[in-house]
């Protein structure tokens, strides 16, 4: 393959990924106004903090829920029948799944939404095939480094255009036009020239296809299972569970929290996310690069993991809101570097045609610590919400202590 025909599959890849990050990412800042403020109906009554919390909980799980059973299976239908198929064939399914979504949040129907947002993530699962088409498309240990950390920097761009979708074109005070329906019709519209983008940019990377199998429906279950068996790569499949325990707290209910905290509104909870968006970006495009010159990988990892440790521990005692976003975006420029070091960790130590199995099991970590982020915080957050930024640096400690272990 050419410098040209890898630059544009790697074109494609990073566009699927990005759009994949903003139907995750844009209900951090729409979700909690939904389900906090009862002028938007979304619930019959007004119930209690916990009952708003469980629900707001449910909803998050959805997504990630879906991806936790299908990114497996993806990859295993990719090394089948070929990345491309896959790509066209789940991206499709996503564009009917947003339409969906829109139509539920017109109806205001809790139930339907839920079920919409479990399949938008069903056929969303493409993170492990983006992540085994760019060891595909990677010639050398360095190369592929250097394409994990450009992904980095697409999902902190990608998070802004996330939350301009979430936060302003569903607030119906900006504009009579905008309502809580408009962002998933949007998201479809992006998503359809993803299918584009795979059409006349991506070439099939996989040099030969597996020979037909039995599939495994619960694969993403015995992914699981996997990495913990896998000695030589599973302390990084713990990381990568860790980082996603961590992290995700952080952004999962940084809406709920703010609202409750510091009582602002849909616009400053925007804003507060574009600020972090810039931040993770600029650590993933800048910060990254400059620590790859001077350092090895792994004491990159170890000082990113401490770092976002000891940022989010600070951010749990800011006074105001402003304070609060300061040091919560400085928590973003490292998490963005621990993030690319984890994929790094994990693609170095697994053998080169092991790439996508790797990245599948990763993937399945990635998902069951998002699935089980909202299940954990809707709870502790009724105890006190003044718990989920100590919580969610107490997992990244653990992370930074696995990376200091030699075995």
């Amino acid at each position: 393959m050419t410098n040209f025909s890898r630059g544009k599959a790697l074109f494609s890849v990073y566009f699927i990924a990005s759009i994949d990050n903003i139907g995750f990412c844009m209900v951090f800042v729409l979700f909690p106004p939904l389900l906090l403020n009862p002028t938007y109906g979304f619930l019959a009554q007004n119930p209690s903090l916990i009952a708003k919390l469980v629900a707001m909980g449910a909803l998050y799980a959805a997504f990630p829920v879906g991806q936790l059973i299908s990114a497996p299976v993806i990859g295993e239908l990719a090394d089948r029948f070929g990345r491309k198929k896959l790509f066209l064939t789940t991206i499709l399914l996503t564009i009917l799944s947003y339409l969906l979504t829109g139509l539920s949040m017109s109806l205001k129907n809790m139930i339907l939404i839920f079920l919409a947002r479990f399949l938008t993530g069903l056929f969303s699962g493409n993170q492990g095939l983006c992540n085994a088409s760019i060891a595909d498309l990677s010639p050398n240990e360095k190369m592929r480094a250097r394409n994990y950390g450009i992904l980095t920097v697409v999902w902190g761009i990608s998070f802004p255009i996330a939350l301009l979708l979430g936060g302003i074109f569903s607030d119906p005070s900006l504009s009579t036009h905008f309502s809580p329906a408009v962002p998933f019709y949007l998201a479809a519209i992006f998503t359809l020239l993803n299918l584009l983008a795979v059409v006349f940019f991506f070439p099939e990377t996989l040099d030969h296809l597996e020979k037909r199998k039995q599939l495994d429906l619960i694969k993403g279950f015995h992914n699981i299972k996997d990495a913990l068996l896998m000695k030589s790569t599973r302390k990084f499949f713990l990381l990568m569970l860790l980082w996603t325990l961590g992290w995700g707290y952080s952004i999962t209910w940084y809406g709920a929290y703010a609202i409750q905290r510091f009582d602002i509104s849909q616009q400053m909870i925007t804003l507060g996310l574009l600020i972090q968006g810039i931040l993770w970006t600029l650590g993933g495009a800048v910060l990254k690069p400059i620590l790859l010159k001077r350092m090895e990988i792994l004491p990159i990892a170890h000082l990113s993991y401490l770092m976002t440790t000891l940022l989010l521990v600070l951010t749990a005692f800011m006074p105001t809101f402003m304070t609060f976003i300061i040091v919560y975006s400085l928590s973003a420029l490292m998490g963005a570097v621990s993030l690319s070091s984890t994929f790094n960790l994990i693609s170095i130590s697994s053998h080169i045609t092991s790439q996508g199995k790797a990245m599948g099991i990763a993937q399945s970590m990635n998902s069951l610590g998002f699935f089980l982020v909202p299940i954990l915080g809707a709870f502790t957050g009724a105890l006190s919400m003044y718990t989920y930024y100590p919580i969610a640096a107490l997992f990244l400690a653990v992370g930074s202590l696995i990376l200091k272990r030699k075995a």
